[in-house]
């Protein structure tokens, strides 16, 4: 694997957003710190990256890592924009704010985190203008088929691995019954209906029982509330029919708060994963645990944090979560690619080994270690060369 620059940015994983679990995590949440590398703006790069993520309100972990970026790489080579939180009902706003960025000339590269649904249409307009652009989405919530033929380079996680994962950990975890939470907008998505087979067929080899519930749409009329709700007094009920060994997997940023937060007081049941697999979704505002500044995206500290509450609580085992959040993954390893880009160091715009790398560095792993493939539709019937998924390993809590 030939090197693709040659100055690195010596980055320790315990003190940045830019930074992935090493390799040696392990499903018991202990890691081994070490250095995490990612690629420094060459003296030789022209041009600015453009990031497209959510706001403060709705997402502070993306519009933190972004913040991260702009601070590490400069002002005068990131430039940051926001989608709006009624991403849904906004589009409109979302092609504007990506037209808006691509009108610096000086932007060479997008990198949009997570991908809203309004992301490709944001894309084709700005392609429209702006060809000459790499586009990249982070986190996808469109279709496959239509992002991967719109945007550059997709970055998402592994959603149907990570259905079989959630399962066995679930089984792991002493779980007899899995409560999953959706609806219909999210079951729309060929990825999410795809993965929710694979985990019904694995819950069926492994002897649990799957059940689809359906709650609020955050985006609907009942908003984040209705469906905070909903969860507060569906899941006793849940638990009053199906006991101690009943898990619960949620689909949706702004429901897990609610579902950890309940599961804690009812001192029972059992939860996998935060919905966005990060330990900063959910968790700290559900265990009222204060993030200082200095710790702001340093999973590892926020596992450890999260591990004494719930040895304080007795609930040591209840819960787990992905070590390292899966969306900031997404960002950050769009963004080192596209510093490989702009340096031409890549193989024109897709250069999927050349993503990997970017990966590895940003996980501080091997390229031969991160969990790293290309997009195969569940039936085997599409495959897209530009669309990479990626997982985190988990920790228990």
């Amino acid at each position: 694997m030939k090197k693709r620059f040659s100055s690195v940015l010596a980055l320790a994983l315990c003190c940045s957003l830019a930074a992935c679990a090493p390799a040696s995590s392990t499903s018991s949440g202990t890691s081994s710190e070490g250095e995490s590398s990612v690629a420094e703006t060459s003296e030789e790069s022209k041009g600015k990256i453009g990031i497209i993520c959510g706001t403060v309100s709705y997402s502070e972990e993306e519009y933190r890592a972004a913040e991260y970026w702009k601070n590490k790489l400069g002002e005068d080579r990131v430039v940051i924009q926001t989608y709006p939180d009624n991403f849904m009902k906004e589009q409109e706003t979302t092609i504007s704010n990506m037209l808006s960025l691509v009108s610096d000339p000086d932007i060479k590269a997008v990198v949009f985190c997570q991908g809203v649904p309004g992301c490709a249409a944001a894309i084709a307009k700005a392609k429209e203008k702006r060809p000459d652009v790499l586009y990249i989405d982070g986190g996808p919530g469109e279709d496959p088929a239509t992002i991967a033929s719109t945007a550059d380079i997709v970055i998402d996680m592994d959603t149907y691995q990570n259905a079989t994962d959630m399962v066995d950990r679930a089984k792991e975890m002493g779980a007899e019954t899995i409560i999953y939470y959706c609806f219909p907008r999210l079951l729309g998505y060929e990825k999410v209906s795809g993965a929710k087979i694979l985990a019904e067929e694995r819950a069926k080899e492994l002897g649990i029982e799957f059940i689809p519930v359906t709650y609020p749409d955050p985006q609907s009329d009942a908003g984040t509330a209705g469906c905070q709700q909903f969860c507060r007094e569906d899941i006793p009920k849940q638990l009053e029919k199906y006991g101690d060994t009943c898990a619960f997997w949620d689909l949706n940023a702004v429901s897990s708060v609610a579902v950890i937060k309940t599961l804690e007081e009812e001192g029972r049941g059992i939860y996998m994963n935060s919905s966005q697999s990060s330990p900063f979704n959910g968790y700290p505002e559900a265990f009222n645990i204060s993030v200082p500044d200095d710790k702001k995206g340093d999973s590892a500290w926020m596992v450890e944090e999260l591990q004494k509450h719930c040895a304080e609580m007795g609930n040591t085992g209840r819960f787990s979560v992905r070590a390292t959040p899966n969306v900031v993954n997404c960002m950050n390893t769009g963004v080192v690619y596209a510093q490989y880009f702009i340096e031409g160091k890549t193989d024109g715009k897709v250069d999927m080994e050349a993503l990997r790398e970017a990966y590895a560095e940003v996980c501080n792993q091997s390229v031969d270690e991160v969990s790293f493939s290309t997009y195969t539709s569940i039936d085997g019937t599409e495959s897209y060369d530009n669309y990479a998924l990626i997982l985190s390993p988990w920790a228990m809590l």
